[in-house]
């Protein structure tokens, strides 16, 4: 298999696939989409074994849920190789090539686990399997977005396109871009309705009849009613809620749950093969987060002690005081051509300035190596724009530019 041909449009559509690879300074970058951010532990173990043949050793975690592979090799025509193409589609990434970019898909990820009104597991698989079985809708945007939340409101926050909000254990509300929308549904026919609504956002993408050209349900002149029948009830979105915990967790079938944050959202071999481990001991599945993190369920209580302590050798953090908490950042210089500055660093640098302050985490820092922001996370967050000797520090309105080796220190003691 080869990288698929591209018209003019796609070509400005930057976001990845594992046959469009995105070609950055340090090689390709390959995005493989998990909707809900569930995978089987088998999948992350022929991952990691993937990335460490074919791309720089780690598998990344997006803001998405989804996994990326870094400096990847790439043939003369772009295209990546083979032997990892077929790995891929082994470890089942590639269900239907065509739609691979447009299977994004964020669900609250404790739903059917712990908490939350509904469960929606069977809902995305439902939507992810119609979607692949549309052929027009592979020509969504690569950016485009369905968000489905349980009723706890930690992704409602996102900048979904689509979506659904659960009210009751088994009705929902569909979400068109940042509202809520028409008549209560069952959980049965949300999936449809949201493939009529992607279906009748297509025109849009493609600017015919004089139309500008969107990207986004948000885009659109009136934010997405354009979408709707007139008569369906029109209200705002619920406020959101905060990210998943961390730490060790009781599911409501009383078997425990391991919620690891990653740091830097880089999981090595070791920690890719310690996670695989940990969730072969109990459900044999593990669901990547929107915020950089892992879930292992289905554990029994009497293992969790001793996986954890396994874990946080691995430098896997597993603390809600974690220094970790909230710091996030894009890949940054040199690895990224657009990068200023780099990011790892200024990144380590803050969680270590909170650490030795004894100051846990939890403000929500995004640190950026130049104005593209990628991946921002949603929501209140302070950003670090490393322009090399200085860093621009904004939070809400307010902008203040420090020399580099005094930006952990400001961000750390003003985290609140």
């Amino acid at each position: 298999m080869t990288s698929a041909p591209t018209s003019a449009r796609a070509a400005a559509d930057r976001c990845p696939g594992v046959l469009r690879p995105h070609h950055a300074a340090d090689g390709a970058l390959l995005r493989l989409r998990l909707p809900g951010g569930r995978l089987a532990a088998a999948a992350l173990a022929a991952v990691s074994n993937a990335a460490q043949r074919y791309a720089d050793g780690d598998v990344q975690l997006t803001s998405r849920g989804n996994l990326q592979l870094r400096g990847v090799a790439t043939e003369e025509n772009g295209a990546v190789a083979a032997g990892l193409v077929d790995e891929v589609v082994a470890a089942g990434f590639l269900p239907r090539p065509s739609h691979e970019r447009v299977r994004n898909i964020v669900c609250s990820s404790l739903t059917g686990l712990l908490g939350g009104l509904a469960d929606l597991r069977r809902l995305t698989c439902a939507l992810d399997e119609k979607l692949c079985l549309r052929t027009d809708l592979a020509d969504l945007p690569g950016p485009f977005l369905f968000v489905l939340d349980d009723g706890r409101a930690d992704v409602v926050g996102f900048r979904a396109d689509l979506g659904v909000c659960a009210v009751a254990p088994d009705r929902v509300r569909l979400r068109v871009g940042g509202f809520l929308v028409g008549p209560v549904l069952q959980h049965d026919a949300a999936a449809d309705a949201l493939i009529e609504l992607a279906t009748g956002f297509l025109p849009f993408t493609r600017g015919t009849g004089g139309r500008r050209q969107v990207w986004h349900v948000r885009e659109l002149p009136s934010g997405g009613r354009e979408l709707l029948p007139s008569s369906w009830q029109v209200d705002p979105a619920p406020p959101a809620s905060g990210p998943a915990p961390i730490g060790r967790l009781i599911q409501d079938d009383g078997r425990s749950l391991l919620s690891v944050l990653v740091p830097l959202a880089a999981l090595t071999a070791e920690q890719a093969a310690a996670l695989v481990s940990a969730a072969r001991s109990g459900a044999g599945e593990l669901i990547v987060t929107p915020w950089r993190g892992v879930l292992i369920p289905g554990l029994a209580p009497t293992q969790v002690g001793g996986l954890a302590g396994r874990l946080a050798d691995m430098g896997l953090e597993l603390s809600a005081e974690s220094p970790w908490r909230g710091i996030t950042a894009c890949t940054g210089a040199p690895r990224c051509a657009h990068g200023l500055g780099e990011t790892r660093a200024l990144a380590t640098s803050i969680a270590e300035a909170r650490r030795s302050a004894g100051r846990p985490g939890s403000a929500a820092v995004h640190v950026v190596g130049c104005e593209r922001r990628c991946g921002s996370p949603p929501g209140e967050h302070s950003e670090l724009l490393n322009l090399g000797a200085t860093v621009q520090i904004s939070h809400g309105g307010d902008v203040v530019v420090v020399p580099r080796e005094q930006a952990s220190a400001v961000v750390a003691g003003g985290d609140r």
